[in-house]
């Protein structure tokens, strides 16, 4: 049953007052001016201190911190608060533990820069003067030399409620537990670049629940963040889930369910001592909103299958498939064909569902199969920077492998300006080899014109990339400007029926320089786009890296086709580095066994260190050159029945002053046939 709000909250006959969580403004921001920082590497807990004068004769209640951090420490931090008694300061206290009390603590993931610590339980601070001590576990603050900068900064920050003294403010290494701990007594002065948030009083009430969105019937979970400093604390709780002025429920933290469509407005008043205080959010939770989604994968030749994933699931769709602004299909997922093969395309997908209004998603795909990581932008290098380069690891789980035609990536690039992308290969993951040169093939090279940050910018690989069952580390460079990617406080892994990429690391300019001259961010999430095809989907040919050669006299031989191996053409193949214009090309049908054992096989024992057999020699051939390179052809007969076979291809090329055994390997590779 429902109770009349205004009778509950203790008759007290009057109207309820809006007290917003952040009515109050920031008692003089600190300069986030930056400069400092205790470590760039592996930082450890770093405790400021400050005084906080509040001169507001209600006193004041503390609800947020904003703080100014770098990411060397992680992404995941935690900040926690501690004050001294009413009259004392943080000064000749900053290693005396029991002169302080923890009055909040916050947990976030950041990106770096201002971080704003939301306090879960906010705090009151009666008129007075008060040390503060700001412990960072995770994140490594930012601060200032007050001297360094010109204007110096000043030694006070204050407004009409109250003072951040900052005359003696330190910044020192702490312990993990205690705020205080250790021997150093810190730097002084060191200005923190905070601000504090704040309401005139002695209570603030704020609420969240979750989820905020869903099909009906929805049940959310709310939880309150109120406080009162005022005698007693908080006497009651009032809870209105749909904006009507009665009461719905009176405890703390209630779950309540929404059973029919439709957008609310939500309330909670809390009573103490000297009576209500209400926050209200309008239009809170939206019950059967949908969030428009779907896959695009190729089926055939143009073919492509759209399958809806939007959630909660729509009742009606609307798609153009096509561009021209026309509804090409009603059905939830339909199959649509194309002229061309790899093209970009705009589609939009309008749905509907019960009482609430259509939304539309538009989004630019190739006419191929597509995995994509995510589009949330957030982070470039730099401004200026000449380029950078985002790792991934990619694992093919389709036997037969995948086959890349073009990519989406996010660049920094202004609208309409070039934009172009390699892909550099290496066998096996990018962990541990980022700053290793050696192992990485410059696979592809693809250029594009911008749509601007935070767009989808479409390039084109022409050969497109094969890649092999199994897994591959890519690093995908932007070169004349950083790519733009996200911080999502952890690598992240993005799964079709074919493959997945697990992202991964951002590194700015040289590519694979070491971390003194390119430096490294981890983890950063790639916002790209692969789009691909399959020999089982459209009988997709393809060549492709799988492991490295060995190093002779002229460097590792090259195993690159110069045209791609399809039924009624011929396949050619170019090996390079060739000292004595000879080599021994193999071809085989596996590259886990042979006929002498298991593969790859360590040619040590042959007088090749450091040297592989990757590839069963189930066929050989003697190819001789010219100006250190040669080519093999294979002429592919125009049978559809050879479609989908998949050979594996490495060299052996003669090096007489390289080693013992007078040759090294070539770089090897995986050939599938295909149209």
């Amino acid at each position: 049953m429902k109770f009349s709000l205004l009778s509950a909250l203790l008759c007290l006959g009057t109207a309820i007052a809006q007290s917003p969580l952040y009515s109050g403004v920031q008692p003089g921001t600190t300069a986030f001016v930056g400069g400092l920082v205790v470590t760039n590497t592996n930082p450890p807990p770093v405790t400021q201190l400050f005084d906080l004068q509040v001169v507001d004769p209600n006193g004041l209640t503390i609800t947020q911190i904003d703080c100014n951090a770098n990411t060397s420490a992680g992404t995941n931090g935690t900040l926690g608060v501690w004050i001294t008694a009413a009259g004392n300061t943080h000064v000749g206290n900053q290693l005396n533990a029991a002169a302080w009390t923890q009055v909040a603590t916050a947990t976030r993931t950041h990106t770096g820069g201002r971080v704003a610590y939301v306090l879960p339980t906010p705090f009151y601070l009666a008129p007075g003067t008060y040390g503060m001590a700001l412990h960072y576990v995770g994140c490594n603050p930012v601060y200032t030399n007050p001297v360094t900068p010109v204007p110096n900064l000043p030694t006070s920050y204050s407004n009409a409620e109250a003072t951040l003294n900052m005359v003696s403010a330190r910044v020192r290494s702490s312990d993990l537990v205690n705020p205080f701990g250790g021997t150093a007594g810190g730097n002084s002065p060191r200005h923190a670049n905070i601000a504090l948030y704040y309401i005139s009083g002695a209570v603030a009430v704020d609420f969240a629940g979750t989820p905020l969105r869903g099909a009906s019937p929805l049940p959310v979970q709310f939880t309150n963040f109120a406080v009162s400093g005022n005698a007693g604390g908080i006497l009651a709780y009032a809870w209105d889930f749909d904006g009507d002025n009665v009461i719905d429920s009176s405890l703390p933290n209630p779950l309540h369910t929404y059973t029919q469509c439709g957008t609310y407005t939500v309330s909670l008043t809390i009573v103490d001592a000297v009576g209500p205080t209400t926050v209200t959010k309008v239009n809170y939770v939206q019950t059967d909103i949908v969030v428009p989604s779907f896959t695009s994968t190729l089926i055939g030749a143009n073919l492509v299958q759209f399958t809806d994933t939007s959630s909660p699931t729509p009742a009606t769709w609307d798609w153009d498939l096509d561009g021209d602004g026309l509804t090409d299909s009603t059905q939830q997922n339909p199959v649509w064909v194309y002229t061309n093969g790899c093209d970009e395309v705009n589609v939009r997908l309008i749905t509907t569902l019960a009482c609430q209004p259509a939304v539309t998603l538009q989004k630019r795909i190739a006419v191929a199969s597509a995995l994509e990581t995510t589009f949330q932008s957030g982070l470039i290098i730099n401004g200026t920077v000449t380029g950078g380069t985002n790792f991934v690891d990619t694992t093919v789980t389709n036997p037969q492998g995948v086959t890349i035609c073009g990519m989406h990536v996010n660049s920094s690039v202004a609208a309409n300006g070039a934009v172009t992308v390699n892909v550099h290969q290496k066998s096996g993951t990018y962990v541990g080899s980022v700053e290793n040169a050696a192992v990485w093939r410059l696979v592809g090279t693809a250029n594009g014109v911008s749509r601007g940050t935070g767009q989808r910018t479409f390039v084109q690989f022409v050969p497109p990339l094969y890649l092999a069952a199994g897994t591959h580390g890519l690093a995908i460079e932007q070169v004349g400007a950083s790519p733009v990617y996200t911080n999502l406080g952890a690598a992240q892994t993005y799964t079709n029926a074919d493959l997945s990429i697990t992202a991964g690391l951002v590194q700015s300019p040289p590519i694979f320089g070491p971390a003194a001259t390119s430096t490294q961010f981890s983890p950063r999430v790639w916002n790209g786009s692969f789009y691909y095809s399959t020999s089982s989907s459209v009988g997709a040919a393809g060549y492709g890296y799988i492991g490295e050669g060995c190093a002779g006299s002229l460097g590792v031989p090259g195993n690159v086709a110069t045209s791609q191996p399809r039924v009624g053409t011929s396949a050619t193949v170019e090996v390079d580095n060739l000292p004595a214009n000879v080599a021994f090309f193999l071809v085989g049908f596996s590259r886990t066994s042979s006929l002498f054992g298991p593969l790859p096989v360590d040619l040590t024992v042959y007088g090749a260190p450091g040297c592989f057999g990757r590839v069963a020699p189930d066929a050989t051939t003697l190819l001789l050159g010219a100006n250190n390179r040669a080519t093999w052809s294979l002429s592919v007969p125009a049978g559809p029945g050879l479609i989908g076979l998949q050979f594996f291809t490495q060299a052996l090329a003669l090096d007489p002053t390289a080693n013992a055994l007078g040759a090294v390997t070539s770089d090897a590779a995986a050939m599938m046939i295909g149209n």
